[in-house]
């Protein structure tokens, strides 16, 4: 009798705000107990595994909110590994939707720690050994990010990176995931990009030697923005007409990616997003933080977006990063 008391009151957790809960005065440190117990006793029952799968869910963001990397990272692992277990269908079901998560949840770390291309200063060596060298680094560099050659040709597709992996939080048909996925890919690209652009050319090059470094830079960035329209295309395809924010930001990817395909949306357009002024202003508060070079003021800006809509898993990711960041400048020297 006391278990099914406790099926049912974690059942209500999972579906009742948290607010609910602090003013029943039952704090996050009981509910993550309570979670835990229910997940240990019903797991391996195949005919709850949308409970189980809702109570995972809610572990796991609650591990997040507090901050909990650890704890949080190995729920999504366990997230993952219990629904291979079980043998759920990818349809888009609860269960599947919460592999989705987990998957790209994981990713999500991975992502937030990828590495920045290493450029080494080499003033000493002479211009032939400063090209293969930059070579070198470009090639792990994208190797990291969209996957090694399929083969030794230098015109061969790259198969497999971080790119591909996000990419197959599609095959389990959860929408949400699969839009939160591909928005990931556009961040990871911009970033990338972004870096590969400010990129110096070594040192002691002539001009022919100069312009085919900015030759093979622009390539690797194009390599970059075509596997990022491929992810983004596909989850804006999947549902291009449904009115929701994360659509429009595809969209509006996919503006940048390829203006010519997709123009520019007329102001108008903004009409088929259903949003709330709260939406609107936390999407604004996140806009001004990606723009803040101080990371301080980053980290305001995406505390507001946080709070203005709790909702949305994108803004804590992102608040959680800079705040991440803010914390190692901090212990730099």
């Amino acid at each position: 009798m006391q278990r099914q008391l406790l099926s049912l009151g974690l059942l209500f957790s999972v579906l009742v705000p948290q607010s609910v809960w602090a003013q029943a005065g039952i704090g996050p440190g009981q509910e993550v107990a309570d979670l835990n117990d229910y997940i240990n006793a019903h797991e391996d029952d195949r005919g709850l595994g949308a409970d189980v799968a809702k109570a995972m869910q809610r572990l796991g963001r609650l591990e997040e909110e507090q901050k909990h990397v650890e704890l949080a990272t190995a729920l999504w692992k366990r997230a993952k590994t219990w629904f291979a277990k079980h043998h759920f269908e990818k349809n888009g079901s609860p269960e599947a939707a919460l592999a989705a998560e987990a998957t790209r949840r994981l990713l999500a770390v991975q992502v937030s720690v990828a590495g920045d291309l290493q450029v080494r200063a080499t003033p000493q060596q002479a211009p032939q050994a400063a090209i293969a060298e930059r070579a070198t680094e470009l090639d792990g560099f994208l190797t990291t990010y969209i996957g090694k050659r399929a083969s030794a040709s230098a015109d061969a597709v790259r198969q497999g990176g971080l790119f591909a992996d996000l990419e197959a939080v599609r095959s389990y048909g959860a929408l949400t995931e699969t839009r939160a996925s591909a928005l990931t890919i556009a961040t990871l690209e911009e970033r990338a990009a972004g870096h590969l652009a400010q990129l110096p050319i070594p040192d002691g090059l002539d001009p022919a030697q100069q312009t085919a470094q900015q030759t093979a830079v622009k390539q690797a960035i194009g390599e970059l923005e075509g596997r990022a329209f491929t992810a983004i295309e596909a989850a804006w395809l999947a549902k291009p007409d449904e009115k929701a924010v994360e659509a429009l930001a595809l969209r509006k990817h996919l503006t940048r990616l390829r203006p010519l395909k997709y123009p520019q949306l007329e102001a108008s357009a903004t009409d088929m997003v259903n949003v709330t002024q709260a939406q609107a202003d936390a999407s604004r508060m996140a806009s001004n933080a990606q723009k803040a070079e101080n990371l301080v003021l980053k980290v305001k800006y995406l505390e507001k977006a946080v709070k203005l809509d709790p909702q949305n898993p994108r803004y804590l990711e992102l608040l959680q990063e800079a705040q991440a960041k803010l914390a190692a400048s901090k212990g730099t020297p």
